[in-house]
């Protein structure tokens, strides 16, 4: 439904979201600033002022070659440092699809529960969440918080095109510090791809033209509760602004301000809020901001790069002390050495016939640098420390801590090192759980009554679509399970229902009874088998005794008695079936037939028996 606010409600919303996104950019714009130039290797503190031209520019014999592999730069080190343990932690939080499951929350939203997680996995499959998690779980260590969007396309041609999940950048979303009154979702557009309702109304003198460039401001003031009369429940309101072509009020309030909204153009009801947002990290009592993971990090990346210059400055310019035996190495070896070139291969005489000193004493001199190994000491006395933040080990990134520990001892280390990821997989389980359900609020407008779902053999299945007010579900991701539907895990899932598929037809055989077989599909349905109901269909698996009899009863044929028949299961029920008949007396219970059958069968087993004794 669209509606406008009152001008006095408008003006007011406007200096509200203005004056959010400058407290909440406050923060972000520093921690933006400083993990680019880390990300980058432009670490100012990390050695790479050195690397800024000036106004004269750089001379010639000081250009680093940037293929070189014998010159090294401080900066590179620390940006690598920063680089290696975000992509093996994201790789970490990304294992493959979640596995969503749908829970009914109200009474006879249970029945609707599996259309919805029918919905959802095919909406997951086709709505490129999987780009969405990895883009997410590297802002939320690199940000202080992170937003998700669920973004309605109405024009799609097609179904899976309607919905897509969208990761939103800390710098581009926010919301209102402390009282949570509304957040907003701020991006740029085209002139010409603005709705004719957002544009706001200009003089013909001012208007932009179709490829400019506007700011686009989404404001979700759901906590904002007055304004206008038609306000629902999710009230969206749009801010457009027009930079130096807009209004004179949207120039002024950009030159006075860090942000400007520019002008109020929309208002409409929406089924509910579009955008999430949340964060890896809780904030600081009396703030509503959080810090960014990586900012602990930091400090030990810069002692780390420290250590390392002074090793490289200790190495390089130190003298070392060679101790060895005065006559064991010629002069003129020794001046072959010092004249080579690095990486060279020199060639040393040595007298292997020499059974005074041998070759041994010859070949490894002795070498005395106490300041070096302190070094090297504290270079591992950092690492050490910077695994334990990073929540990174030795162990993740494929090296030995210690070759003599135990299985027992390696495997609780890196059990431990997890800890952290468990923690971050929460927050992003809770992330997509709450994707799930913003997507179950619009499913309905986007793709009608019904949704056609094509299945893996061919077919298509048509799905109803549930009401979300009348089927209210409780969207659940497990973080342990996440990567539960990822290709890495499917062979293994599908070996585990051939084997409990082929024990359960191996026992009941043609006699599968009801509850067996309703267990069975939704094991299928739970372990991602989504054609399972073309496979185990009723009157094929289960044309057992109480089947058979009921035919019997309808048609007045007569009950088929087969050769490999489950024989047992079968005159168990004939004769209960009997006892019955004969009790309540009844003309139409076929005692005679019943007897016929159990005859039959009992003759079958009689025949096998004998037969077992003559082999």
């Amino acid at each position: 439904m669209v509606y406008r606010l009152k001008e006095e409600v408008a003006s007011q919303l406007h200096a509200l979201v203005e004056d959010a996104m400058t407290t909440v950019h406050e923060p972000l714009d520093s921690t933006e600033n400083l993990v680019s130039d880390i990300y980058t290797g432009r670490d100012p503190l990390g050695g790479s002022a050195r690397l800024i031209l000036g106004d004269q520019g750089l001379p010639i014999d000081e250009v680093v070659d940037p293929t070189s592999t014998r010159v090294w730069r401080p900066p590179e080190t620390t940006a690598n440092l920063f680089l290696s343990r975000i992509r093996q932690i994201v790789t970490a939080l990304t294992p493959g699809v979640p596995s969503i499951n749908v829970k009914g929350r109200v009474p006879g939203a249970s029945r609707m529960a599996e259309y919805q997680q029918e919905i959802t996995e095919w909406a997951v499959d086709h709505g490129d969440l999987e780009s969405a998690m990895r883009r997410c779980a590297f802002l939320g260590l690199l940000s202080p918080y992170f937003g998700c969007k669920v973004v309605v396309n109405y024009d799609a041609t097609e179904d899976y095109e309607k919905l897509k999940f969208v990761p939103i950048e800390p710098g581009d979303c926010g919301y209102e510090p402390f009282h949570r009154r509304f957040s907003w979702h701020s991006y740029q557009q085209q002139w010409a791809d603005l709705p004719p309702a957002w544009r706001p109304k200009l003089n013909s003198s001012k208007k932009p033209n179709d490829w400019d460039i506007c700011q686009v401001t989404e404001v979700y003031h759901e906590g904002f509760r007055f304004g206008s009369p038609k306000m629902g429940k999710y009230p969206m309101s749009v801010f457009v602004d027009l930079g130096d072509k807009g209004t004179e009020n949207a120039s002024t309030a950009k030159r006075k301000r860090k942000h400007s909204l520019g002008e109020y153009t929309y208002s409409e009801n929406l089924p509910a809020i579009p955008l999430h947002i949340t964060s890896y990290l809780d904030a600081a009592p009396k703030e509503d901001v959080p810090s960014a993971e990586v900012l602990s990090w930091i400090p030990l990346m810069r002692m780390i790069v420290q250590v390392l210059v002074q090793i490289n400055r200790e190495v390089s310019t130190s003298n070392n002390v060679v101790l060895y035996e005065k006559g064991a190495i010629s002069d003129d070896a020794i001046s072959v050495l010092q004249s080579s070139s690095p990486g060279s291969t020199v060639f040393i005489p040595v007298d292997v016939d020499d059974t005074t000193r041998g070759v041994n004493a010859s070949m490894r001199p002795v070498e005395q640098s106490s300041v070096l190994q302190e070094y090297l000491a504290s270079l591992q006395v950092y690492l050490s420390l910077f695994d334990d933040v990073t929540g990174v080990g030795p162990l993740d990134r494929g090296t030995p801590a210690n070759p003599r520990k135990s299985a027992t001892e390696a495997s609780s280390i890196v059990a431990a090192s997890n800890r952290r990821n468990r923690d971050r997989l929460e927050v992003l389980a809770n992330l997509w759980g709450e994707m799930a359900r913003i997507h179950q609020a619009y499913q309905k407008f986007a793709y009608g009554d019904s949704v056609t779902i094509p299945l893996p053999t061919g077919l298509s299945h048509t799905v109803p679509v549930p009401d979300p007010i009348a089927a209210n579900f409780a969207f659940r991701v497990d973080a342990v399970e996440l990567g539960h539907l990822s290709s890495r895990g499917e062979v293994d899932t599908l070996t585990n229902w051939l084997t409990t598929v082929t024990n359960v037809l191996g026992t009941f055989q043609n006699a599968m009874p009801r509850m067996v077989r309703e267990s069975l599909r939704r094991m299928g349905k739970a372990m991602g088998v989504e054609d399972v109901d073309l496979f185990l269909e009723a009157p094929v698996i289960e044309a057992g005794p109480e089947d058979r009899y009921i035919e019997h009863l309808q048609t007045g044929k007569a009950i088929p008695v087969l050769q490999d028949d489950q024989h047992e299961l079968y005159m168990t029920y004939y004769s209960r079936m009997y006892d019955k008949a004969v009790t309540s007396g009844s003309p139409d219970a076929s005692v005679a037939e019943l007897q016929r059958a159990i005859e039959m069968h009992n003759g079958y087993i009689r025949r096998a028996q004998e037969a077992a004794i003559q082999a």
